[in-house]
């Protein structure tokens, strides 16, 4: 099989380990096209770089608004079709993306036999303007499959009319040799982390539960330290709340920790907190520093927000989305229980293991696409 996977997210070089495993399921030649650069908020530009004796090509193009998912598009006519006729042509931008558009068209004239699949996360209910009505509603008529990143991402893809062939399947899972247990004892030290640590890592806004994070710890009765990786515009909010409260010194706010540190820093964890809110303009897509931190083994616990607790499963704690005594009480008991962490921690483990992993991830997704008509 012949496949042509288009989509941005593969400029990030810890995100083309899909791309190896793609490329290493049997029978299948792998061409990934993405972005000569892309720019997106909180995040330095990131710019295409090929790797050294990969199994598969990666083609950087260029692009017209990289960093706008839905309307950035390339400057090729045929992206690569007239030498390589894809027998799969597999866009990762979503179902209105104007790049899925020309994809499409420069199937239709290069390679139409090609299937056409498209990936999308969406899971906000909507309804579409014209010309973006017109758009959309062409690329779902022309796909013969289709890959959502979430079960609400299925339901609104069926409600928007998509009736051919679609499998729910996350874009990118993780290699569980970089995240793994470890010890970070030195990393620990360097951090002043002497308590049990209460971890969080992603963007510093409200929408992702900060502040209900911030309200459980106000009133924990258990001794602890914060490490939270990210940043964002809540993060001057988060060092006056601890201060006022007399632990700032226990709150270590780290920024720009590379992927290749973060499997380090959430090792420095205890738990790890997914405390993520449903906002009328956002909801959780899907977590990806879920399955990271259970890989680590460190114990999980999320809102019922959205895909978070469907993510965690059984093998984590789930509590009410915005209830700061719920989750309290939560950390409280982890915190207790050691016998609790290592028994959460070893069940994410298995979890990522049998659903989220590269390989994994490539060996479902080959399967689907083979399977269409």
């Amino acid at each position: 099989m012949r496949l042509l996977l288009i989509g941005h997210a593969y400029l990030v070089a810890e995100n083309q380990k899909k791309l190896h495993a793609l490329a290493r399921q049997p029978g299948v030649e792998l061409i990934a096209i993405v972005p000569h650069l892309w720019r997106e908020p909180l995040l330095k530009e990131l710019r295409a770089h090929a790797p050294a004796d990969a199994p598969f090509a990666l083609r950087p193009l260029p692009a017209v608004w990289p960093g706008v998912e839905q309307y950035h598009w390339y400057l090729s006519a045929d992206l690569g079709m007239t030498r390589f006729r894809p027998d799969v042509l597999c866009v990762e931008q979503g179902a209105g993306a104007l790049v899925y558009s020309q994809s499409l068209l420069a199937r239709n004239l290069f390679a139409p036999r090609a299937r056409a699949v498209f990936f999308t996360w969406w899971n906000l209910p909507y309804r579409a303007r014209w010309p973006l009505s017109a758009v959309e509603q062409f690329n779902l008529r022309q796909s013969q499959g289709a890959i959502a990143g979430n079960n609400d991402a299925e339901h609104i893809l069926r409600n928007h009319g998509f009736g051919g062939p679609l499998t729910v399947l996350p874009q990118l899972g993780v290699d569980p040799d970089e995240y793994s247990r470890r010890d970070v004892s030195d990393l620990r030290r360097e951090l002043g982390l002497t308590r049990f640590t209460v971890g969080y890592a992603g963007r510093l806004v409200e929408e992702k539960g900060i502040r209900v994070l911030l309200h459980a710890l106000a009133g924990a009765d258990f001794d602890f330290d914060l490490l939270m990786l990210g940043r964002g515009p809540l993060e001057d909010e988060i060092r006056a709340f601890a201060s006022a409260r007399g632990w700032g010194e226990r709150l270590k706010l780290v920024s720009g920790v590379g992927h290749s540190d973060i499997a380090r820093y959430q090792n420095c964890m205890d738990v790890m907190v997914v405390p993520s809110l449903t906002r009328p303009f956002w909801k959780e897509q899907f977590g990806h520093v879920i399955i990271e931190a259970m890989a680590c083994e460190v114990p999980v616990i999320g809102s019922d927000s959205a895909e978070v607790p469907f993510v965690i499963g059984d093998a984590g704690m789930v509590t009410p989305e915005g209830d700061a005594d719920s989750l309290r009480a939560a950390l409280a008991r982890v915190a207790a229980t050691p016998d609790l962490r290592r028994q959460l921690g070893q069940a994410g483990r298995r979890r990522v293991l049998q659903n989220y992993t590269h390989d994994g991830l490539a060996r479902r997704l080959v399967q689907f696409l083979q399977s269409l008509p």
